[in-house]
């Protein structure tokens, strides 16, 4: 019994660190975009676009190793994701050319799909109870404690020692998470329970079908766009046409994770006292408060409100990510592999979606970036009335 718990408490620590390098893969480099750019001849949109291609990848690596998790054993599928990681780290690294760093970003976003799955079922697998709401809540801090610390750390070295060492502190931070995996990660999936890929392929439809599954998704995929579209506008409207440094956008960046960070702490105090729904709905309001607060100077580009706003509305994201997550991976317990892949796949495609539709759109202005933020809050509206609606008819 001693041993369990204790082995409870590892994956507890563990699943978070493996989730983690999903946070740091998509903002660490942030704040290089422009001199990369510059160093490579990269137009401004195709730079925004390496956040996109990896998260189109991240997307349909959670389908692969969704399958390969359920089929092989979650140990073998992160393993072979964080070893792509690498990979994909070196390449970025070495890049000569935009292509190469494309392909690099592709990989990279392929591999993370891994840690994603492996980290969300594992808990599922290990952690039962009341803790397992707790740890998803320690998962989805792990997550944005990425987007909080990296774009800043990401800043410095830019300065310091150029946009090539942020993939070298990927590479180094990958073989890390690597190193604590094969020393006591598990295979926590049983033989008996396991899924040939044709069998999980087959699964997708009854979890599609759940009502409140893709109420959660178009939650989720709404507030991880809203949370991440910072760092994709963020450094040339900061850089390029503030004239500011890439240290002082890691530190905006610090400010708009911070936020979120913030929420997802108080939610985490909160829950033992407040009904999810409710927190949901709190967090929904400071969204859309977030939206008027940057439309406030409609007509000029004032940095000021526009981060405050953002800050406001990252807050708010603590507050719907998490109970989107929990509410979601709930759902299937005994398909937590091919739910984990299906939701996060959907999520990330929403997100890649929502960083291309940024890209291509002149964002002269305030009023120009809240309506991208309404247009989130509009979609998160519609997936909560929906679980709304599910829980109405679920009670009838």
């Amino acid at each position: 019994m001693v041993t369990n718990k204790r082995y409870e408490n590892f994956i507890v620590f563990l699943a978070p660190l493996i989730n983690s390098v999903g946070g740091i893969a998509i903002d660490l480099y942030a704040p290089s975009i422009p001199s990369i750019g510059r160093e490579l001849d990269a137009s401004p949109s195709l730079m925004q676009n390496t956040i996109t291609i990896t998260l189109l990848c991240y997307a349909i690596g959670q389908l692969f190793f969704g399958i390969l998790a359920d089929a092989w054993g979650r140990r073998p599928a992160v393993l072979l994701g964080l070893g792509l990681f690498l990979a994909g780290s070196v390449m970025a690294a070495t890049s000569s050319s935009i292509e190469m760093l494309l392909v690099a970003r592709a990989l990279q976003g392929f591999a993370i799909g891994a840690c994603q799955v492996v980290a969300r079922a594992v808990l599922v697998d290990t952690v039962k109870g009341p803790r397992f709401t707790v740890a998803i809540i320690y998962l989805s801090l792990a997550f944005g404690l990425g987007p909080v610390i990296a774009p800043y750390i990401g800043g410095a070295i830019e300065v310091h020692f150029g946009w090539r060492y942020n993939f070298v502190l990927y590479a180094v931070y990958g073989l890390v998470v690597l190193a604590f995996v094969m020393a006591g990660l598990k295979e926590s999936l049983p033989v008996e329970r396991r899924r040939s890929p044709l069998q999980t392929v087959a699964g997708y439809g009854a979890i599609l079908a759940d009502s409140n599954f893709r109420a959660s998704v178009i939650i989720l995929g709404a507030s991880f766009s809203a949370f991440l579209l910072w760092n994709v506008i963020g450094p040339y409207i900061v850089q390029d046409r503030l004239g500011y440094s890439a240290q002082f956008f890691g530190t905006t960046a610090l400010g708009v994770g911070a936020c979120y960070l913030t929420g997802t702490l108080i939610n985490r105090f909160l829950i033992k006292f407040i009904a999810p729904a409710k927190l949901m709905w709190a967090g929904a309001a400071l969204f859309v408060t977030g939206a008027a607060v940057i439309a406030s100077t409609p007509n000029e580009l004032r940095l000021a409100t526009a981060l405050a706003g953002i800050m406001l509305i990252a807050f708010g994201q603590g507050f719907i990510f998490s109970n989107a997550l929990a509410r979601s991976m709930s759902l299937f317990p005994d398909r937590a592999g091919v739910a984990a892949s299906l939701q996060g796949c959907l999520m990330l495609a929403f997100g890649s979606a929502a960083c291309a539709a940024a890209s291509a759109l002149p964002l002269q202005t305030n009023v120009a970036i809240a309506g991208l933020f309404f247009a989130l809050f509009v979609v998160t509206l519609i997936g909560m009335l929906s679980l709304g609606l599910s829980r109405r008819t679920a009670i009838a």
